[in-house]
């Protein structure tokens, strides 16, 4: 028993409905928001919280300008984790090998090609 074309359209057309709907709702759940094209205003990296910051984004270059300085070389920008889990996107840090896969008081997630800056909310 074939099934006709008009069928088969229609039951892969509810099929590619579906899964759109379950990802959607999916970030929208893990965005807190329905905007799941915006940055979402908190986020959780290495069993912490993070809030989003006033800061604007920034790049890549940015980052390391305004922050290597204080820095120098014993801290270097990371990937720690990612963000919706599992098939997020990257989230990271300064790290060093004293607090390598710790959490800092500023993650950034990559929205992009720019960094957006969260701070750490309250304590652990």
């Amino acid at each position: 028993m074939s099934l006709s074309h008009p069928r088969t359209s229609k039951i892969v057309a509810v099929s590619l409905v579906a899964v759109v709907a379950v990802a959607y709702l999916y970030f929208a759940s893990a965005f807190r928001s329905a905007n799941v094209f915006a940055p979402p205003e908190r986020m959780t990296s290495l069993g912490r919280t993070y809030l989003i910051s006033n800061f604007p984004p920034l790049s890549r270059e940015e980052l390391e300008q305004r922050y290597s300085q204080g820095h120098g070389t014993s801290y270097t920008f990371e990937r720690v984790s990612s963000f919706p889990i599992p098939l997020g996107l990257p989230v990271c840090q300064w790290q060093n090998d004293d607090i390598r896969g710790q959490a800092t008081s500023t993650a950034y997630l990559e929205w992009g090609d720019k960094y957006i800056s969260y701070q750490l909310s309250g304590a652990p």
